[in-house]
C-alpha cells in the first residue's frame, strides 16, 4: 500500500507582490465529500512576459478558466481534463477583452494536479515546472510548447508520474527561474518549509533587482500523520474567483466529529443514489425488452429506498445540530477542531525549537498562527484557541525581543480635558496642550498635580496669545505657538508651575507662514537654541535662531539644501542635531541641511505575522547625535513603541503595556527621558518613555535586555 501523503504549500500574498508583475497564482483543494475531490489538488501558475493591468486580468481569466474547466469536467481521466482546461483557456483568451493586443506566447502556464501519491504536470510558455527528489532538480520529461494565446492545433503535453514522500514541487515564472538560479530554487526548497522558501526566493529576486513576472509555488509532499483539513485558497493574483467546496475534515473527536461521521454516511447514500438514478452520459448497453422492464422497476425502488434514507439520516442530522444551526456550520466546526489540532502541533514544535533553532521556530509560529486564524475564520471561540494564540504570540515576541514592561499613570487627567502635544518642560514636568479651549498645562510628575501656565488671551509683552495650537521645548524655555501662527516663549520661575510669558519677534515677519507644519527646537548647549519650522509654501525647513537676549529670532535661512515638495508630507520633525521627519510611515534623516540616503528603518520583523503593517504617527529620541542613541516611534495600529539604533536605523526592540490594558491606545504625544549613565559612569541606564493619552499621562523604562 502506498504511503499516504501530506501536502503542504507555499505562495507569495499579494500585498508582498511586485506591482511590475500580472501573474496569478491559484491553489484549489477540494473540501471533504465533495463530488470534485476526486480530481485531486491543482495547482496553477499563470505568468506574463508583459506587464500592466490588461495582463493582469488575463492572467486571472487563464487560472479562473483551467480551474472551473478542470474541476466540472467529468468526461475523463486527469491528463485528458487538464489538456482541455490549458486548451479552453487559450481559446476563451484569444475571444476575450482581456486577451486583445496580448502578444502571442506571452502568457505561461505551470498547473500541477496532486491525486493521492499521483503528479501531474502541464506547462506552456514562460512558465516552468521543477521536481526535487533526493537533493536532485528534475526537469519533467515533457514537451513545453510556446505560451497563450496561441492556436488550436497546438499540442498540450500532460507529464505523469509518482509523487514520493519528500519530494518538492516548484512552479515558477521563467522570469524568477533566470533572476534567481535554479541552485537558488533547490536550496530553498530543500532547507525551508514551502512557505518560508517561496519568501526567500521571492526576496532574493527582488534584491537582485528583479521586476515583472514573479509567480511560485512551493509543494511539499510528507508522509500523512494526521488528518489534515483539505482547505482551498483563492487565487493570488489578479482576481479572484469562487473555488469548489472548502469544508474541512475534522483532527479530534467531539459533537463536530460524531456530525461529521453522519455526513459522511449522508454523502455515501447520496453518491449511491446518484448511481442508481439514470444520467445523461449512460454507456449505451443492447439488452432485452423484459431485462428492460425488470432494471427500471429495480432502479425505480432503489431510488424510493434511497430517498427515505436521504431524509431519515438528514433529521438525524438536524437533531446532533444546535438550532439554527445547518450543515455548512456543522463543517464549518469540524474544520476549526481541525485547524486546532494542526495549530497545536505546529506550536509545540515551536516552543521545542525557540531557544536552539530560532529560524525554523519562527517558521512553525508562523504555521501555527495561519492555522488559528483559519479556525477563527470559521467561526470558533475557545478557551483552547486563546491559549494557542497567547502561546504563538509569546513565542514570536520572544523572537522579535517585545517587553511588555509596567506602566504607570502618573497623571490622571481633568475629566473632559483633550490633550495633544507633550513636551519635556524645563525643570521637569511635562508641557501639554488641552485642545478644548487651546490651554497649556504643566503636570508635575511627582506631586502628580496639573497647573495651567499659558491661557488664550493671556498678556506677554504686550501681546495677547491667541489660541495655542503648537509647542516645543528647550532646556530654558517652553515655545507656544498660537493659532495665528505668532510664536510666545513661557520662562518657568519655579517647579510648581510658575513662570511668564513673552512674544518673541520674528525680524522681518510677524509669524510664521498661516499653513507651516511641525516644529521642533534644538539646544546645543549655549543658551542660544534653534527653532525648525516645516513650511510647505516654500518647499523648505526654516530655521531660525535666537538673539543673545532671547527676546527674537534673527531672519530666517533655509535648512533644506534643496527645496523639495515633500515638506508638506512631513508629520513630524525631531531634531538631535540631525534632522529627522517623520514621512510615509517611515523616518528619513538630514545631515547639515542634505537628505542622508544611508539611513533607512529596518523593516519590522513581525509585519506579516501577529502584528502586520503599522502606521507610524509620533517619534522621540535619545542621545544628541547620530551615531548614538535611539529612535522611538509610536506605532498606532498596534498601540505599541518601536525602537530603532539611531546609526543605522537597526530594529532593536518593542514595547506593549503588560497585560495590554490599552494604555498605549490613542497616544496624543510622547517623549523619552535619556538613561544616561549609572552611578559608576561606565553603563548606560534605560530610557524611560514618558506619553499623554486622553486618560492621562503615563510612564514606562524601556529596558531591551
Amino acid at each position: 500500500m502506498a504511503t499516504r501523503l501530506e501536502i503542504t504549500h507555499g505562495l507569495i500574498a499579494e500585498r508582498d507582490r511586485l506591482s511590475t508583475s500580472a501573474d496569478t497564482l491559484s491553489v484549489t483543494r477540494p473540501s471533504t465529500g465533495s463530488k470534485t475531490r476526486s480530481k485531486g489538488v491543482l495547482f496553477i501558475v499563470v505568468g506574463s512576459a508583459v506587464p500592466g493591468p490588461r495582463a493582469r486580468e488575463a492572467t486571472a481569466l487563464v487560472a479562473e478558466t483551467i480551474r472551473h474547466e478542470y474541476y466540472y469536467d467529468e468526461s475523463a481521466g486527469v491528463p485528458v481534463c487538464l489538456e482541455k482546461a490549458v486548451k479552453s483557456a487559450d481559446r476563451r483568451l484569444r475571444s476575450s477583452r482581456e486577451g486583445a493586443g496580448l502578444p502571442p506566447g506571452s502568457l505561461g502556464v505551470a498547473a500541477a494536479v496532486v491525486r493521492n501519491n499521483e503528479l501531474y504536470l502541464a506547462t506552456l510558455g514562460p512558465a516552468e515546472a521543477y521536481l526535487v527528489r533526493s537533493a536532485r532538480l528534475l526537469i519533467p520529461d515533457r514537451s513545453a510548447p510556446a505560451g497563450l494565446p496561441g492556436d488550436d492545433g497546438r499540442p498540450v503535453d500532460v507529464w505523469r508520474g509518482e509523487l514520493h514522500v519528500g519530494d518538492e514541487l516548484l512552479l515558477v515564472s521563467r522570469n524568477l527561474t533566470e533572476t534567481v538560479g535554479t541552485e537558488e530554487l533547490k536550496s530553498a526548497v530543500l532547507t525551508l518549509h514551502p512557505q518560508a522558501a517561496v519568501e526567500h526566493l521571492h526576496h532574493l529576486f527582488v534584491a537582485a533587482g528583479g521586476a515583472g513576472s514573479d509567480g511560485i509555488i512551493a509543494v511539499e509532499a510528507t508522509e500523512q500523520t494526521s488528518r489534515v483539513p483539505a482547505r482551498a485558497t483563492a487565487m493570488v493574483g489578479a482576481g479572484s474567483g469562487d473555488v469548489p467546496g472548502t469544508v474541512p475534515e475534522p483532527v479530534g473527536g467531539g459533537v463536530a466529529s460524531a456530525v461529521l461521521g453522519v455526513r459522511d454516511g449522508f454523502d455515501g447514500v447520496r453518491d449511491r443514489f446518484w448511481n442508481v438514478m439514470p444520467r445523461r452520459r449512460t454507456r449505451a448497453t443492447e439488452v432485452s425488452a423484459t431485462h428492460s422492464r425488470a432494471e427500471t422497476r429495480r432502479r425505480a425502488a432503489m431510488g424510493l429506498l434511497a430517498m427515505v434514507m436521504v431524509v431519515l439520516v438528514a433529521g438525524l442530522v438536524l437533531a446532533l445540530v444546535p438550532r439554527g444551526s445547518d450543515v455548512t456550520e456543522v463543517s464549518q466546526v469540524a474544520g476549526s477542531d481541525s485547524a486546532l489540532g494542526a495549530a497545536l502541533d505546529a506550536t509545540n514544535r515551536a516552543d521545542n525549537l525557540l531557544a536552539t533553532e530560532p529560524g525554523t521556530a519562527l517558521e512553525y509560529y508562523r504555521e501555527a498562527w495561519a492555522e488559528i486564524e483559519q479556525a477563527r475564520s470559521t467561526g470558533l471561540s475557545a478557551p483552547a484557541l486563546d491559549d494557542l494564540e497567547q502561546r504563538v504570540g509569546g513565542g514570536l515576541d520572544a523572537l522579535y525581543n517585545t517587553r511588555t514592561p509596567a506602566v504607570e499613570r502618573v497623571v490622571k487627567l481633568p475629566k473632559g480635558q483633550d490633550p495633544s502635544h507633550l513636551v519635556q518642560g524645563p525643570r521637569g514636568g511635562a508641557i501639554y496642550i488641552d485642545a478644548t479651549d487651546g490651554t497649556v498645562y504643566r503636570a508635575n510628575l511627582k506631586s502628580k498635580k496639573t497647573a495651567k501656565i499659558v491661557s488664550e488671551g493671556q498678556k506677554g509683552s504686550g501681546k495677547t496669545i491667541d489660541r495655542p495650537v503648537q509647542l516645543a521645548t528647550t532646556d530654558y524655555y517652553v515655545i507656544v505657538v498660537d493659532d495665528k501662527a505668532r510664536p510666545f516663549r513661557w520662562s518657568p520661575s519655579n517647579s510648581a508651575g510658575a513662570g511668564t510669558l513673552a512674544k518673541i519677534t520674528l525680524r522681518g515677519r510677524t509669524g510664521f507662514e498661516p499653513n507651516h507644519g511641525d516644529i521642533a527646537a534644538y539646544d546645543p548647549g549655549n543658551s542660544l537654541y534653534r527653532l525648525y519650522v516645516a513650511e510647505p509654501s516654500l518647499n523648505q525647513i526654516m530655521r531660525y535662531t535666537q538673539t543673545l537676549d532671547g527676546s527674537a529670532f534673527s531672519a530666517p535661512t533655509d535648512y533644506l539644501a534643496s527645496q523639495t515638495a515633500e515638506v508638506a508630507e512631513f508629520d513630524q520633525l525631531y531634531v538631535d542635531f540631525d534632522i529627522y521627519a517623520l514621512f510615509d510611515n517611515t523616518l528619513r534623516r538630514h545631515a547639515y541641511g542634505k537628505y542622508d540616503g544611508t539611513f533607512a528603518l529596518d523593516e519590522m520583523p513581525d509585519d506579516g505575522d501577529i502584528r502586520p503593517g503599522h502606521d507610524f504617527r509620533l517619534v522621540s529620541g535619545s542621545g544628541h547625535s547620530n551615531s548614538l542613541g535611539r529612535l522611538y516611534v509610536y506605532d498606532a495600529a498596534h498601540s505599541r513603541v518601536v525602537a530603532f539604533d539611531k546609526d543605522d536605523g537597526s530594529y532593536v526592540a518593542q514595547w506593549r503595556p503588560k497585560g495590554d490594558g490599552g494604555e498605549m491606545d490613542d497616544v496624543r504625544g510622547m517623549y523619552v527621558i535619556e538613561g544616561g549613565l549609572n552611578k559608576k559612569g561606565d553603563r548606560r541606564k534605560n530610557d524611560v518613555l514618558v506619553w499623554i493619552t486622553p486618560d492621562g499621562i503615563y510612564r514606562t523604562t524601556l529596558a531591551v535586555g
